[in-house]
């Protein structure tokens, strides 16, 4: 599970009522290809097809095999990478935006990535699969992330000690199952940590990913480690920090006192994380609300400019 903040008030949000999903499959008929293309004999896959998940896979993979779009054919794991961050990133615009339609069009977009992803590795050499194993492997880490929630092999299919099993007072871990969202994002981590047998909190950080996500990602991990007092003083340590730019003339200085300029930002910025992170703010996601409203408010002062010298 990805790391995330629990306070997310973004416009728009709805909590999940256990009625929505049923609400929508019935208000959904049978699927008809776009008009125009109803007797396309390549398309029968995709008409054929017996869930819309189905029907994705099967449109993939008719534009990637021979015979299919030149383009999408040519495309490997690492040239889709740019699309995959970029579909991401346009639908969490659309989210934080509260534009539904949009919504919809991004996530197909970010759901397309995926499933492409996958059918590009069917063709490896050496390690192949496809998404049907991805969605197999997603299905048993969702249920052995949740300990708290779902207990192996109980033997009882009764519906009314199924859902009671939630509050159990230990998980099947041994643990004090959790009772708030945050005690949750604690027990994956340790969860995470035993079957991925991390010998440190930041096993798995990936460093590709831009320095200010990184950060808050390193933040969050050590928040929730049992040892976060002592790994928190690392910040600190002067071994973190470049020498002083005065050093060289071999004038004595403290660390942060002599730290150059770049230093200096970036513990402003990584303290910065850290208290927004413990008051539940989501300081990349304020951030791009922020610029959001400033940008507003510069194309208005434009438009303003504009008029005053037309």
């Amino acid at each position: 599970m990805a790391e995330s903040n629990t306070n997310n008030p973004n416009m728009g949000e709805t909590a999940n009522n256990g009625q929505s999903t049923q609400n929508i499959q019935g208000n959904r008929g049978k699927y008809h290809l776009p008009a125009g293309y109803e007797h396309c004999a390549k398309l029968r896959p995709v008409a054929e097809a017996a869930t819309a998940l189905d029907r994705v896979k099967a449109i993939v993979d008719i534009l990637y095999s021979p015979g299919g779009c030149p383009w999408d054919g040519k495309q490997t794991n690492r040239s889709l990478l740019k699309h995959l961050l970029e579909e991401t990133y346009e639908y969490i615009d659309a989210v934080e935006t509260n534009d539904r339609d949009n919504m919809r069009e991004e996530l197909g977009d970010v759901l397309l990535q995926s499933v492409f992803q996958a059918r590009v590795c069917e063709t490896d050499a050496k390690d192949p699969f496809d998404i049907d194993e991805v969605a197999d492997r997603l299905v048993a880490k969702l249920i052995t992330r949740h300990p708290h929630v779902f207990v192996p092999d109980d033997g009882n299919d009764d519906d009314d000690d199924v859902a009671n099993v939630s509050n159990a007072d230990t998980s099947v871990t041994g643990e004090r199952a959790p009772e708030t969202p945050e005690e949750t994002l604690a027990l994956w981590e340790r969860v995470k940590q035993r079957e991925k047998h991390r010998k440190s909190v930041l096993d798995g950080i990936s460093h590709t990913q831009g320095a200010f996500l990184r950060a808050a990602k390193v933040v969050s991990r050590v928040s929730k480690s049992p040892d976060a007092d002592e790994l928190f003083k690392a910040f600190e340590h002067e071994e973190c920090m470049l020498p002083a730019a005065s050093a060289v003339s071999g004038t004595e200085t403290t660390p942060r006192d002599g730290a150059s300029d770049d230093v200096r930002y970036a513990d402003e910025i990584l303290d910065v994380i850290r208290r927004a992170q413990s008051a539940g703010v989501d300081v990349e996601s304020a951030l791009r609300n922020r610029l959001r409203m400033v940008e507003a408010e510069i194309g208005k002062r434009e438009d303003v400019l504009r008029s005053s010298r037309s």
